[in-house]
């Protein structure tokens, strides 16, 4: 099929968002679709914040949902996207911070909600309690700054004072000032600011995630033909090539699926076998 023939082809789409993600989103709809994207940078924050002031209560998808929602529904347009990330440890590997980041699409017209999802632990994620007059040349250097930009609040009363979005030294010492003089303890806590806008590394995953989501939405079911076949589920379950044995929670298939009219088809084999050094019984 061509871009031309897409059922989404020339249309435009609203991004809900009011942290600069317009350019994260536009190369990919306009390149895999040729949809149009208008920003709406409506306030977001309501549905909970990185830095805590307002508790996110929703799940990643269910927030994506609503902030697509609010962008059909201030624009009249039938057609939405929203991301949504959360970074913490990784459930794997947990002294490394893993990114995860959820780009979705909300059609109006067909009645389809159709997202796309990556995990990285290419993110910058650095925090430390400070002094006034602290060494914090090895935690900048850590925590990209300037490039990544800096969050600084009272080390234990949070809430009471929050300096975002600190990309200066100058901005950064007067915020550690303030803080530590309004923490009981004297200290200062200094993280990384994981709103879009201000953290690169963050940045390039969502634009990879809006990439999949624009491929995604770009491939047709080859039953209905509605927008969206893609990877719905696994089939876990892969053989041991040393003793025959089966490891049941590894990844074996993809499976594919449709929105619309549910069909359902194997995928992509991801991992025929497994070596001894991944089977319960070679390894325990």
């Amino acid at each position: 099929m061509s871009l031309t023939s897409h059922p989404y082809s020339g249309r435009d789409v609203v991004l809900t968002s009011k942290h600069k993600k317009l350019e994260l989103f536009r190369s990919h709809f306009q390149s895999q679709l040729k949809m149009n994207v208008r920003v709406l940078p409506l306030d977001t924050d309501l549905l909970g914040t990185f830095s805590g002031e307002i508790e996110r209560v929703d799940s990643p998808r269910e927030a994506a949902i609503k902030k697509a929602r609010m962008g059909i529904q201030a624009s009249g347009i039938p057609f939405g996207i929203a991301s949504e990330g959360s970074i913490g440890a990784d459930p794997v590997i947990p002294w490394i911070q893993c990114d995860y980041e959820l780009a979705l699409f909300l059609d109006d017209e067909k009645g389809l909600v159709i997202s796309e999802s990556i995990s990285s632990n290419e993110i910058v994620a650095a925090t430390i309690k400070a002094r006034i007059g602290d060494d914090l040349d090895e935690f900048l250097r850590k925590a990209d700054f300037p490039r990544h930009h800096l969050i600084v609040r009272p080390e234990s009363r949070v809430g009471s004072l929050v300096v975002k979005g600190i990309s200066d030294l100058s901005s950064l010492l007067s915020a550690i000032e303030s803080c530590s003089l309004e923490s009981p303890t004297g200290q200062a806590r200094i993280e990384s600011d994981f709103r879009a806008l201000h953290s690169p590394s963050r940045q390039s995953n969502i634009s990879m995630a809006a990439e999949r989501l624009a491929r995604r939405i770009a491939s047709l079911c080859p039953e209905c033909h509605v927008p969206g076949w893609g990877r719905v589920d696994y089939i876990k379950g892969v053989e041991c090539s040393g003793c025959g044995d089966i490891n049941p929670d590894k990844v074996r298939q993809e499976i594919l699926g449709c929105s619309g009219c549910g069909l359902s088809k194997p995928g992509k084999v991801l991992n025929a076998v497994i070596g001894p050094a991944q089977c319960f019984s070679c390894n325990p």
